[in-house]
């Protein structure tokens, strides 16, 4: 009869030793693979070339925001992880031009399934916010009159230098063969008259007037102001001068 307790009590051990054994076994991690973007370094916003965080990657901080990628990266990132506290926006053309599309701070996007963003990013920038994301002007010079190929700021960017004009002693630049402006933001401590024509002359139609007869003089931007150029005038600056007061246009 002792024995027989013996024996009851030893098989109750051995069955609860399995039992803490095997939940041991349950709680034991995995080797399981990587999360998608686990490797993307914090305060760091991280670009893949594959899906999912996945292939070459490239990193950035949110100070290196770029207005154009090499040659061996444009059009490659196919995800991204912004492991930043600030907004990451992403653009299609250089210059902070084009679509754009953006990621939240701690956030991923993938962008394998939108036609309009595969392989097609070209730039980037991080900024506190996202309405800024909309807008490049703060890329001029301080002294300069910079001038953008597209509204508020975005797309490619000319500085220009002042310079005394032969013909007309004033301050101011004919355009080259750089594309027509739409947007501008004079950082100078003098007005800028833009023209239509490279001579620092010319005159706008007005669109509302069908005698075409009404004509604007030059499209005048104060100092120290920023713009994206209306109609009739977007697009077809040619020159510019720096003038002391608006009265000094031609």
């Amino acid at each position: 009869m002792t024995d027989f307790r013996i024996d009851i009590r030893r098989g109750a051990l051995i069955t609860a030793a399995l039992a803490l054994l095997c939940s041991v076994f349950l709680v034991l991690p995995a080797n399981a693979d990587p999360a998608p973007f686990d490797d993307c370094p914090p305060a760091t916003l991280c670009l893949y070339s594959g899906a999912d965080g996945t292939g070459e990657r490239r990193d950035f901080t949110d100070r290196q925001s770029l207005e154009s990628y090499d040659a061996a990266w444009d059009g490659r990132t196919l995800s991204a992880k912004n492991n930043t506290a600030l907004w990451a926006c992403a653009y299609v053309d250089a210059g902070f031009g084009g679509l754009l599309t953006t990621v939240k701070p701690g956030n991923s996007a993938e962008y394998t399934t939108d036609p309009r963003f595969t392989g097609t990013l070209s730039s980037h920038k991080a900024v506190p916010t996202r309405a800024l994301c909309f807008t490049g002007y703060e890329r001029c010079p301080d002294n300069r009159v910079c001038t953008f190929t597209e509204p508020n700021g975005r797309g490619a960017m000319t500085v220009h230098l002042p310079r005394t004009d032969a013909a007309t002693q004033n301050h101011g630049n004919s355009y080259g063969t750089e594309p027509a402006p739409k947007s501008a933001w004079n950082r100078t401590a003098k007005h800028v008259c833009f023209y239509p024509e490279p001579t620092y002359t010319g005159t706008w139609a007005d669109p509302s007037d069908s005698t075409g007869l009404k004509r604007f003089g030059a499209y005048v931007v104060l100092r120290g102001d920023s713009t994206t150029v209306p109609a009739p005038f977007a697009g077809t600056f040619r020159s510019h001068e720096l003038v002391n007061g608006t009265a000094d246009c031609q």
